[in-house]
């Protein structure tokens, strides 16, 4: 099944989803860190032409956070 980016930005138990300047983050919910890891992992291979991800880490070098950014133009005028 594809992943589905609107259904994502809804959130869901597991993570909280927080608006950023050019795109979003995903954030792991207390409890749920491996339903996190596994959805980090789903979004990670769906990365490409609709949008790019950076995966965020814990002190303990653990995905904890994923910053989500669309394909399309950004919000700043790069030079």
């Amino acid at each position: 099944m594809a992943l589905d980016l609107e259904t994502l930005l809804e959130g869901a138990p597991a993570y909280g989803v927080v608006d950023a300047r050019d795109g979003v983050v995903l954030y792991g919910r207390p409890g749920h860190e491996a339903a996190f890891e596994a959805l980090a992992a789903e979004v990670l291979d769906a990365s490409g032409d609709d949008f790019e991800v950076i995966l965020l880490t814990d002190a303990a070098e653990r995905c904890d956070r994923l910053f989500l950014a669309p394909a399309e133009p950004r919000s700043f005028d790069p030079r």
